[in-house]
């Protein structure tokens, strides 16, 4: 009978590096938070129209960096979007996540559940390694 390799146990936290001027470096310590929508065919529009004419609160957010939204693959009964923002770290995004600034930004989502096929999915990210080209 063979055994398994072992891995080494808990990977290295990122996050508790010390601050350095190097891009790449200053990437990983990021974190990457998305909900993904399953929104009702038929309701691309509205859903688009809710995200594209809202008062955005996360410009004034300490630790918010950018926001994306993203139209993803049609299905049968459902078009897939995503929210993807970047924060200086997860601590940032907790704290967000607890401020009336997310409270204000969420109110009301109940009342569009006709939109959506269950609820949205959350997956957060910590930045492991990255990349970037410089722009001229």
């Amino acid at each position: 009978m063979s055994s398994l390799p072992r891995c080494s146990g808990e990977p290295d936290r990122l996050l508790s590096m010390p601050h350095t001027p190097d891009p790449i470096e200053r990437l990983k310590m990021t974190f990457i938070a998305m909900n993904r929508f399953q929104v009702v065919k038929g309701c691309e529009k509205d859903f688009e129209d809710v995200w594209l004419n809202r008062e955005s609160q996360l410009k004034n957010v300490p630790g918010f960096e950018e926001f994306n939204l993203l139209r993803g693959p049609e299905n049968e009964d459902h078009t897939l979007y995503a929210s993807h923002t970047i924060w200086a770290d997860k601590s940032a995004f907790e704290d967000w996540t607890k401020s009336d600034a997310f409270r204000e930004a969420h109110k009301g989502a109940g009342g569009r559940a006709h939109m959506y096929l269950g609820h949205p999915n959350f997956e957060g990210f910590e930045v492991m390694d990255a990349a970037t080209v410089s722009k001229k």
